[in-house]
C-alpha cells in the first residue's frame, strides 16, 4: 500500500475582512510603479490621457510580477 501525497490545506482568509501584509505590499509597489511610469510618461510626452494608459498598464504587469516575486 503506497502512502498518499500530503494534502495543501487552503489559507482562510482573515475573519475581519483585513487584507493580508503580502496583498498590501503587492497592491502599494504596484500602484506606486503605476504612478511613477504615468508621471514619467506625463513629463515626456505632456499628454495625459497616454499618461493615464501607461500607468494603468504599468500597475496590471507590475502587480503580476511582485505577486510572483513576494511568493
Amino acid at each position: 500500500m503506497t502512502a498518499s501525497p500530503p494534502t495543501n490545506t487552503p489559507v482562510q482568509p482573515d475573519p475581519d475582512g483585513r487584507i493580508s501584509l503580502r496583498v498590501a505590499v503587492i497592491a502599494t509597489l504596484s500602484v506606486l510603479s503605476g504612478t511613477v511610469a504615468g508621471s514619467l510618461t506625463w513629463l515626456a510626452h505632456d499628454n495625459i490621457a497616454n499618461a493615464v494608459l501607461v500607468g494603468l498598464g504599468t500597475v496590471a504587469a507590475a502587480y503580476v510580477f511582485f505577486q510572483r516575486l513576494i511568493h
